[in-house]
């Protein structure tokens, strides 16, 4: 199945794109044309079945980059750089259209201009280039085409330049309406194919991800003691055979969906298939708290599944869905804000308290992990020892480093059913949680 590339751009570039499209095999480019940049942001509205997103330039990818997160797809766009100053500035100098001093340009950055001009030794005496090196770095700051298209028309009209040099495809159109000299930056082939191939490459990472294990487990609330459920089922059975999932009854009160991250995500994505749940479980006067886990193994969705399932049974009063991916980003996605949390080694705090414990991040998260996945936070060492399915004397040792600094507490014990020496139970406070 071939991969299939959004492309959003100007009509020129499209025609350009599709014709070096035979030089990447499993692809299918899907133009998307604009007229200006800023289009991008409702055209990318438009391309939800497209694998991969390719944006012509930086600039139309600035537009969109803000709720790019909302499409999940892999974005990336046509690079500028030293090939692209070279071409141009070579085609100029072939054609003799004008002198080097006698320019204005406008790119992404321009140590692409500055590096070719170094390297061929040209040293012009005036160079004015108009470039926007931070618009990835810093999204909040506003970018106008008109500024840049202003700038270029008081050069020319104040006797200052012969030819304007843009790599914007709206400001060349109308410089050219009004009659004011101005080229295009080439766009090497080479910088196209390999944007292909990277694309390529993205997406097929992309199908590959979507094959994950995922779990689904639905909850009843408050539980109805010999009720069946019966017409509770048949709507999840549906459900299940419109996302491609296996369904399972565990209880009269409890449900497990068996499937892949591309089935869960359609499912959130179309939530509608949700609503007609909502109200049958309304109904009969009850709520239902839904955890989907992704994984790359069964049991490291599952895990992930009753972690987001907590998060979910936390909203006692309201039927609620919450999402745990193989990353351990949290998400809500019946929220506009989406991202409720993140258990991730990048996360400062998890590092901070890794190095005061001189343990592992992988092993703070996982402690976070089991702490969010149990309905209340109370457990003992043997709780510990099977979900990190390790020795009970390692468990301990696990927990001593957080007992002697301060966030592991004694709550309690309890006796067990044989003699034996009654067990601690235990309550941890992270300082990220």
């Amino acid at each position: 199945m071939s991969i299939k590339v959004a492309l959003f751009g100007p009509e020129e570039m499209a025609k350009l794109v599709k014709e070096l499209e035979r030089h990447v095999e499993g692809i299918e480019i899907i133009p998307y044309v604009y007229k200006v940049p800023r289009e991008t942001e409702q055209l990318i509205r438009e391309a939800t079945y497209c694998d991969v997103y390719l944006f012509s330039g930086i600039i139309p990818y600035y537009y969109c980059e803000k709720f790019l997160h909302l499409f999940d797809r892999p974005a990336i766009y046509v690079v500028d750089n030293e090939l692209s100053v070279s071409l141009t500035l070579l085609s100029l100098l072939y054609g003799q259209q004008a002198s080097i001093n006698r320019l204005s340009i406008d790119l992404p950055d321009r140590k692409y201009v500055d590096s070719v001009v170094k390297q061929l030794n040209m040293m012009p005496e005036a160079l004015y280039v108009q470039d926007y090196p931070w618009m990835i770095e810093n999204l909040d700051k506003d970018f106008q085409v008109t500024d840049i298209l202003a700038r270029h028309r008081d050069l020319w009209k104040g006797g200052q330049v012969d030819l304007i040099i843009t790599s914007i495809h709206a400001v060349s159109d109308q410089l050219k309406q009004e009659d004011i000299p101005c080229i295009q930056m080439v766009e090497p082939e080479r910088n196209i194919i390999e944007a292909l191939k990277e694309a390529k490459m993205l997406g097929e990472l992309q199908q590959s991800q979507q094959a994950q294990v995922a779990i689904g487990l639905m909850k009843l609330e408050p539980s109805i003691e010999k009720k069946t459920n019966s017409h509770i089922y048949q709507r999840l059975m549906s459900v299940a055979k419109q996302i491609n999932c296996t369904l399972q009854q565990s209880t009269s009160d409890f449900f497990i969906l068996y499937g892949t991250k591309g089935s869960m995500e359609f499912l959130v994505k179309n939530m509608d298939l949700l609503y007609s749940l909502y109200a049958d479980v309304e109904k009969q006067e009850q709520t239902v708290s839904i955890g989907l886990g992704f994984g790359l193994t069964i049991v490291e969705a599952e895990r992930n599944a009753h972690i987001a399932l907590n998060y979910s049974e936390k909203q006692e009063t309201e039927n609620a869905i919450h999402i745990v991916t193989e990353e351990q980003t949290v998400i809500n996605p019946q929220k506009e804000s989406f991202v409720v949390s993140v258990l991730k080694s990048e996360n400062e705090a998890v590092v901070q308290l890794a190095k005061e414990l001189k343990m592992s991040v992988t092993n703070v998260i996982k402690m976070a992990q089991f702490v969010a996945s149990r309905p209340m936070n109370r457990f003992t060492a043997n709780d510990v020892s099977e979900y990190f399915e390790v020795s009970k004397r390692s468990a301990e040792r696990l927990l001593k480093k957080f007992l002697e600094a301060g966030y592991l507490h004694i709550i309690g014990e309890e006796q067990p059913f044989q003699n034996g020496r009654p067990r601690s139970i235990y309550r941890l406070d992270l300082p990220f949680q």
